[in-house]
């Protein structure tokens, strides 16, 4: 997964849970330390985990389909 994310996946995990209004117990937004932790398993949360989950396949999915395209358009000769 580290691979596929690189850096900045904390910010877009907290976007997809606040679209999904998905909040601490205290009401607010998860903090990006917090979706780190449980992206490393300091801790555990089952809606913050389906996020992570969530953005790796759309990740990977835009990874491969940049791959795809970019080996069909050197492959052409013109």
């Amino acid at each position: 997964m580290k691979k596929v994310f690189k850096t900045g996946y904390s910010k877009e995990v907290k976007k997809l849970l606040e679209e999904k209004e998905i909040w601490n117990k205290k009401g607010l937004p998860f903090s990006n330390s917090y979706v780190t932790h449980v992206f490393n398993g300091r801790n555990t949360n089952i809606d913050i985990e389906e996020a992570i989950i969530e953005l790796y396949q759309k990740r990977l999915y835009e990874e491969t389909r940049i791959t795809l395209r970019r080996k069909e358009i050197f492959r052409k000769k013109t």
